[in-house]
C-alpha cells in the first residue's frame, strides 16, 4: 500500500528540484495506489507483477524519474533492460522531455539486452580477453549463414540438415550433437570450431557472443551499476537471467516489471517459473498492479478464465458488449463479411488504426490482405523485415561495414560479389583479389576502386572529422555502382541518400566523428533493423492491421478479431502438458489486446491440414453469459468433456458423410468450393464447362479439366 509519508517526503523534493517538477508531481498523483507504491518502494530487489493493461510501462517511467530527479541518482549508474529498441527509445525520450540537458551518453546503457551487452564488451569490458579488439562488428543472421556456408564448403566439412543449421547449433550447445534422426556424429564440432576462429580473424561477433561473452567477462570486472531496471520480465532466458545475476553486486538495487500471464516464448529460452526461481534466487519483494484500464468488464472476465492460477486482475470500465463468436466456412468468407465489419466501424466513426485482426500462423494474412485490397480497405501485415529486404540498402550497409572493419573480408567478399551493385566477380576471384590487394596494393579497375575505397575511409573520415552524406556518397562514387541507366537507379540513390543522412543524424545526434558514427550505427542496424525499414506496423498510418498473436503482444485495439480459433489452430496440437499451457497463454494475450469489442471466428472447412472443423477448446472455456453465438453448440465443463465431445461430432460426421453419398442430388442445386470465391451452387454444367453462382461475386464459368472445384455432395 501507498505510504503517506513517502507522498510528503516525495512532494517536497519535487518542488526543490531544478528541473520542472510540478509537471512530475502532476503525474505522479494521478497514479493509482498500487502504482505509486511501486515508484517510490525503496526494497532492494522488487519484483512487480504488472497484470495485462495495468500501466506497467507508466509505473516504470515514473521509476526511473523518481530514482533521478528525486533520489539524484545518475542516469549513467543505471542499467535499463528492455526487450525491443523501441522500448528502450521511448524511455529515453521521455527523460529527454523533463530535462533537455539530458544527453544520450549519460543513458548508454539503456537499450536492449544485446544492446547493453555490445555497449559493454565495446566501452567496458576487456573484450581482448576472449580473443576480440574494440572494434568488432557484429554479424546479423544473414552474414553468419555466408560465413557459415564459406567455411563448409572451405574445409569441405559434412554437415546434415543444413538447412536447420542454425537449430543445429543450438542443440549442439546444450550438448545434443546428434539431430533429428541421426544415427552417428558428423562434422558438426569441427565445424563450429572453424565458426569461432573465423569470428575472432574477422573481429565479429554474432548475437548469441554479445550475451555469452558479457556473461563471462562482467564477474570479474569493476561494473558495478546502483540500480537495474528490467522492462517485460517475463521474457528474460537463461542466458538474460544470468547477465543481470553477473551485474548485480552488494549494493545493486533490482527493479523487475513483468505478467506472468504473457511467459508465450519458451521455445526460444524463456521459462514459465521465472518468477518464482527470481523471487527465491533473490529474496524478492513482490508487488502486484492489479487493475487493467484497458479493456471492458465482459473482456477481462473471459481472459480470467486463461489466467495463471493465482492472479488477480480487476478492471475500472463497464460491462460492454458480449463477445461475439461467429462461425465462417473458411478465411476467405470470413475476410469478405470483415469487408462489411470495418466499413461499420468507419461508418461510425472509428478510424482503421483501430481495428486489429489476429491469427495463429503468418500464411493466414495473405487472404486477408488479398480480399481487403480487392474491397480497397488500408491494411498492414506485421511482417518483421530486415534491411536485406532492400537490395541496396543491404549492399551499402555490408560496404560500410568492411569500411569500419578491415578484418571483416566476408563484407568485402559480399560487395565485390554482387552482381547488381558490386563488381560481379566470382568467390574465388574476390579472394584472390584481396589477398593481392593486402599484400601489394594491385588490383583491377572496379574491383580494385571498391577495396582502395574500403581501406582508406578511416583515414580520410579522421582527416575530414565529420562528413556529409553528400560527401560519402561521392567518396565510394556510388553513382557508378547505382548504375544511372537502370530503371532503378532514382530509387537505389534515394535510398542510398536517407541511409546516409539517417546515419549522420545519428553520428551528430551522439557527438561522434563520421567514422566513430558509422561504426556505431551499422552495429545497430545489426541489432535492431534499420529506422527507415518498417519492421512490424505503423501508428501513424491508417490502416487495419494484421498480425500474429504472437506479434500483438504489447499493443492494444479498440476492436480486435481473432481469427481461425478451431482445434488444431488455436490451441496448436502439443505433445506436452508446458506446450499446451503456452498456448492458452498466447490465447490469453490475444484477448486481453482488446478494449472495446472481441469477435473470435471459427471454420467450419479451415483451408490448413490438420484442422479440425470444429471450435477451439478454447471458446467452450468462455462463460456462456459473455458470449454471443448462432453456432457455438453445446457448452462443456471441462477440457477432457470437450474432447470426447468434439471427438463424436467428427465420428457422426463421418457417418452422415457416408451416408450422404446414396442419396441422389440434382446437379442443378450441387454445391461446390472454391479455394478463391468460397462456396457457390451449380447452375448448368456440360461436358466442357459448369457455371456456378457465388454469393458474393456471381455467377463464373469454369472449364472443368481446370476448375479445381471440390463437389459437396
Amino acid at each position: 500500500m501507498f505510504r503517506q509519508n513517502e507522498i510528503n517526503l516525495t512532494s517536497s523534493e519535487l518542488l526543490s528540484s531544478t528541473v520542472s517538477m510540478e509537471a512530475f508531481h502532476k503525474s505522479f498523483e494521478s497514479l493509482n495506489e498500487y502504482q505509486k507504491a511501486a515508484v517510490i518502494d525503496h526494497r532492494r530487489v522488487l519484483l512487480v507483477n504488472s497484470q495485462v493493461g495495468s500501466g506497467k510501462t507508466t509505473v516504470l517511467l515514473h521509476k526511473l524519474l523518481y530514482l533521478h530527479f528525486i533520489k539524484k541518482l545518475p542516469l549513467q549508474s543505471m542499467v535499463v533492460l528492455t526487450f525491443t529498441n523501441k522500448a528502450a527509445q521511448e524511455i529515453k525520450d521521455r527523460l529527454k522531455q523533463l530535462n533537455a540537458d539530458i544527453k544520450d551518453e549519460e543513458m548508454k546503457f539503456f537499450g536492449t539486452f544485446h544492446g547493453v551487452a555490445r555497449t559493454l564488451l565495446a566501452d567496458v569490458l576487456p573484450v581482448e580477453d576472449v580473443g576480440y579488439s574494440r572494434g568488432f562488428t557484429i554479424a546479423d543472421s544473414n552474414e553468419m549463414v555466408e560465413i557459415y556456408e564459406r567455411i563448409i564448403n572451405e574445409n569441405k566439412l559434412s554437415i546434415k540438415y543444413k538447412s536447420k543449421l542454425q537449430k543445429r547449433i543450438d542443440k549442439f550447445k546444450q550438448g545434443q550433437p546428434l539431430y533429428a534422426n541421426m544415427k552417428q556424429d558428423d562434422d558438426i564440432s569441427e565445424f563450429l570450431e572453424h565458426v569461432k576462429i573465423e569470428k575472432r580473424k574477422s573481429n565479429v561477433m554474432d548475437f548469441d557472443d554479445l550475451i555469452d561473452f558479457t556473461v563471462k567477462l562482467l564477474p570479474e570486472s569493476d561494473f558495478r551499476p546502483e540500480w537495474i531496471v528490467i522492462d517485460e520480465f517475463q521474457d528474460c532466458d537463461k542466458k538474460q537471467l544470468q547477465m543481470i545475476e553477473h551485474m548485480t553486486k552488494a549494493k545493486t538495487s533490482v527493479f523487475a516489471v513483468g505478467d506472468p500471464n504473457q511467459v508465450i516464448y519458451t521455445w526460444r529460452g524463456g521459462s514459465k517459473d521465472i518468477f518464482r526461481e527470481f523471487k527465491l534466487k533473490y529474496d524478492a519483494a513482490e508487488l502486484t498492479l492489479p487493475i487493467n484500464y484497458r479493456s471492458t468488464s465482459n473482456i477481462l472476465k473471459a481472459a480470467r478464465v486463461f489466467m495463471e492460477p493465482g492472479g488477480a486482475l480487476e478492471g475500472v470500465r463497464d460491462k460492454g458488449k458480449p463477445i461475439i463468436i461467429k462461425k465462417h466456412h473458411n478465411s476467405f468468407n470470413e475476410a469478405v463479411y470483415l469487408c462489411d465489419k470495418i466499413k461499420q466501424h468507419i461508418a461510425e466513426g472509428d478510424s482503421y488504426s483501430d481495428i486489429a485482426i489476429f491469427y495463429r500462423k503468418q500464411k493466414q494474412a495473405e487472404v486477408f490482405r488479398d480480399v481487403f485490397a480487392k474491397h480497397e480497405l488500408p491494411c498492414e501485415v506485421a511482417v518483421k523485415k530486415t534491411l536485406r529486404d532492400i537490395p541496396v540498402m543491404y549492399w551499402m550497409i555490408r560496404l560500410l561495414k568492411a569500411s569500419v572493419n578491415r578484418s571483416d573480408k566476408d563484407s568485402l567478399i559480399y560487395i565485390l560479389c554482387n552482381n547488381r551493385y558490386g563488381a560481379g566477380i566470382t568467390l574465388k576471384k574476390a579472394k584472390e583479389l584481396i589477398k593481392s590487394y593486402d599484400s601489394c596494393h594491385a588490383a583491377e579497375a572496379i574491383e580494385g576502386e571498391i577495396i582502395n575505397c574500403t581501406r582508406g575511409f578511416e583515414a580520410w573520415c579522421r582527416e575530414l572529422g565529420k562528413a556529409s552524406p553528400k560527401e560519402i556518397y561521392d567518396y565510394f562514387d556510388l553513382s557508378m555502382f547505382l548504375m544511372p541507366t537502370s530503371i532503378s537507379f532514382e530509387e537505389d540513390k534515394s535510398n542510398v541518400l536517407r541511409l546516409l543522412e539517417d546515419i549522420c543524424s545519428y553520428a551528430g545526434l551522439i557527438s561522434f566523428n563520421t567514422f566513430e558514427g558509422i561504426k556505431e550505427y551499422v552495429d545497430k542496424s545489426a541489432l535492431y533493423g534499420n529506422q527507415v525499414i518498417n519492421e512490424g506496423i505503423s501508428k501513424s498510418v491508417d490502416s487495419v492491421k494484421l498480425m500474429t498473436l504472437h506479434a500483438s503482444k504489447g499493443l492494444e485495439f479498440k476492436h480486435v478479431y481473432i481469427s481461425g480459433a478451431n482445434l488444431g489452430n488455436i490451441p496448436m496440437a502439443n505433445k506436452s502438458p508446458e506446450g499446451e499451457q503456452e498456448e492458452q497463454r498466447l490465447f490469453f494475450v490475444g484477448i486481453t489486446r482488446a478494449k472495446d469489442s472481441l469477435e473470435i471466428s471459427y471454420h467450419s472447412n479451415p483451408d490448413d491440414y490438420g484442422v479440425y472443423g470444429v471450435p477451439s477448446p478454447y471458446l467452450r472455456m468462455i462463460p456462456e453469459e459473455l458470449i454471443e453465438s448462432e453456432d457455438l453448440g453445446s457448452r462443456a465443463s471441462s477440457l477432457n468433456q470437450l474432447r470426447r465431445e468434439i471427438k463424436n461430432n467428427i465420428d457422426n460426421k463421418s457417418d452422415a458423410e457416408e451416408q450422404a453419398v446414396i442419396v441422389p442430388v440434382e446437379k442443378a442445386y450441387r454445391l461446390v468450393l472454391h479455394d478463391k470465391y468460397g462456396e457457390g451452387r451449380v447452375i448448368s454444367e456440360d461436358e466442357s464447362n459448369v457455371l456456378v453462382d457465388f454469393p458474393i461475386y456471381g455467377e463464373k464459368t469454369f472449364i472443368k479439366l481446370f476448375s479445381q472445384l471440390k463437389y459437396k455432395e
